[in-house]
């Protein structure tokens, strides 16, 4: 099993991969800066070669970057739209650097635009960042990019798979694939309750996006009701989905070997290596 949590890039990006391993994790996911602002520069060379010796070392895969909160690939408004595209075409870039293997993203919200405008930009957007990746085509190529579901609150694009299924569709050939965040697939109304549940979630993955298609889970349990479209991650088995829930999800025979990331909420240091005790015995007692 492939299970790993967002590690803190505190005190420099490769410090996250000595935190993943002193929690006992096989796979890591990151920021590559502070993903509250706009204004960033490339990761210092010295502190790429650091971090990439040390994951070679740890034994890490998959390393995975998440992207900034401010990215909005869905965004009407044009400025807004070029900001993002930038930025994102930068951790892209850098991700490459670093030596990642997969870049989250998330594909923002159309706002007073259409459903089908946002899931437009948004492969627009995939399609510029490619282009810009320049005199590192070749590590940042190696990247794959891919988008996370969301809750569907309000004008989220990426509510349902039959969205995210039309971004990959429409960027075919450009190496993207799925995340699926389990608080924000239960939030935007797809049931993990039980094993059946279970299985008719990942038959409609299948449908919808492919099976082959899917590199990641976030693992999270929900503080929201099934189809609440509340985006509040919740303690494993402690949420709304439960433990018989994300038990059958993870050991469902056709993902059981999908990586695993935890992004549930840290408010104390017992709160990470407790989280992924109960996955642990979660794939244990499967």
């Amino acid at each position: 099993m492939r299970l790993g949590v967002h590690a803190s890039i505190a005190g420099g990006v490769s410090r996250a991969v000595s935190r993943a391993v002193r929690l006992g994790c096989n796979c890591v996911q990151l920021f590559c800066h502070s993903p509250r602002t706009w204004d960033v520069g490339p990761v210092e060379e010295r502190e790429v070669e650091v971090f990439r010796a040390e994951r070679k070392n740890a034994g890490l895969w998959p390393v995975v970057v998440h992207t900034s909160y401010l990215i909005n690939l869905s965004s009407p408004d044009n400025d807004l739209y070029r900001r993002s595209v930038e930025l994102f075409s930068m951790e892209l870039e850098t991700a490459g650097v670093l030596g990642a293997d997969y870049l989250v993203v998330h594909p923002g919200s159309f706002l007073h635009g259409t459903i089908d405008s946002g899931i437009e930009r948004v492969v627009d957007a995939i399609k510029a960042a490619r282009r810009r990746q320049g005199g590192r085509r070749g590590r940042s190529a190696a990247v794959e990019i891919l988008i996370e579901n969301t809750a569907g609150g309000g004008s989220q694009t990426g509510g349902s798979l039959e969205d995210i299924g039309r971004i990959i569709k429409g960027a075919a050939g450009l190496k993207v694939g799925l995340c699926f965040d389990t608080c924000h697939g239960f939030a935007s109304g797809y049931s993990m309750d039980n094993t059946c549940e279970a299985d008719l979630l990942v038959r409609r993955m299948d449908k919808e996006i492919g099976l082959e298609r899917l590199r990641l889970i976030h693992l999270n349990d929900s503080k929201g009701t099934l189809g609440s479209r509340l985006d509040r991650h919740a303690h494993i088995g402690m949420g709304r989905i439960g433990t018989e829930g994300l038990r059958a999800f993870i050991n469902h025979p056709k993902i059981k070997d999908i990586p695993l990331i935890l992004e549930t909420p840290k408010k104390s240091e017992r709160d990470d290596p407790e989280n992924l005790e109960r996955v642990r015995e979660m794939r244990r007692n499967g």
